[in-house]
């Protein structure tokens, strides 16, 4: 495949969840996350695919965790991108409130000067990776860095990200959300509905039945109103991540885009989660997500 080129180079983590394709396609550099399975260290999407994960998941004699990459993993990419033409770079993480990796893109930067623009998308998954893919559209039109940038904020100040968390043993071992530890014994046996705002993970929602929590994920994406794209995501859940998106359809613009998210996100989610990532319908933005086009899954 083709890889798209400009003058503006546009750079993510692994966290986006971006298909392959859309962002080889679209020229979009992925420096991929670290995931520690039983001491061992794993490159994301790597040597330890997402189904042998989620398999060996419940068994794993500690629990998996993640690392953000080396600062040297970042002074690469930027270093690589300009060598191969590239005027300046703009640099697009997971939200700094729940990784380090958007501050190790900033001391990685520092090096380059101006020529290297970090971005915090206080998102994670699709939620970055719509920002992501906008900015690479805006790039490949060959905008100014001014614009690019716009591109990307014009998709953040529109998505909305919810999840169903099936196991929050997961999501407790984490510690990426403080309020869960105190209320963990309240919240046995239940499903729960969070979602992602201002860079933070917040309570919406507990649901006693895995089917009604996920009609009840349904309700609050058919509540968004129109949408310009819309991601369904899942752990090792594609059967009902499928049913969602069937259902779901008619309230986007272009065919759902359906995405096993990367292990280092179901290392803290755990097994058969599944989320919705949404971009609000904008007259004015001219389609600023990714590129539409048939369904894809991975």
């Amino acid at each position: 495949m083709s890889v798209a080129s400009s003058t503006t180079a546009v750079v993510t983590d692994s966290t986006a969840d971006l298909p392959a394709p859309i962002a080889a396609a679209s020229g979009i550099r992925v420096i991929p996350v670290i995931l520690v399975v039983d001491g061992s260290n794993y490159v994301d999407d790597g040597a330890l695919s997402r189904a042998a994960f989620y398999e060996r998941l419940p068994t794993m004699r500690r629990p998996a965790t993640t690392a953000s990459p080396p600062v040297e993993a970042f002074s690469s990419i930027y270093r690589l991108a300009l060598d191969a033409g590239a005027r300046r770079v703009v640099s697009i993480h997971v939200s700094g409130r729940l990784s380090g990796i958007v501050d190790i893109a900033r001391h990685a930067a520092q090096a380059f000067a101006d020529r290297v623009q970090v971005v915090d998308s206080g998102q994670v998954s699709l939620g970055l990776g719509f920002q992501v893919a906008a900015a690479a559209r805006a790039a490949t039109e060959e905008k100014p860095v001014t614009e690019i940038l716009a591109a990307a904020e014009g998709v953040r100040r529109r998505v909305r990200t919810i999840a169903m968390i099936d196991d929050l043993e997961y999501l407790r071992r984490s510690g990426r959300v403080d309020w869960l530890r105190s209320s963990l014994s309240a919240l046995l046996r239940i499903r729960l509905l969070v979602e992602l705002a201002d860079g933070v993970v917040r309570r919406l929602a507990q649901v006693r039945t895995r089917a009604r929590a996920i009609e009840a994920l349904a309700e609050r994406a058919r509540g968004w109103g129109r949408l310009e794209r819309l991601g369904v995501l899942h752990s090792s859940a594609m059967e009902d991540a499928a049913a969602l998106a069937s259902s779901l359809a008619p309230i986007a613009t272009d065919d759902p885009l359906v995405v096993d998210v990367t292990t280092v996100i179901g290392a803290h989610v755990g097994p058969r989660a599944l989320g919705l990532v949404g971009v609000l319908a904008d007259s004015k933005s001219g389609g600023d997500a990714a590129p539409s086009g048939r369904k894809m899954r991975r």
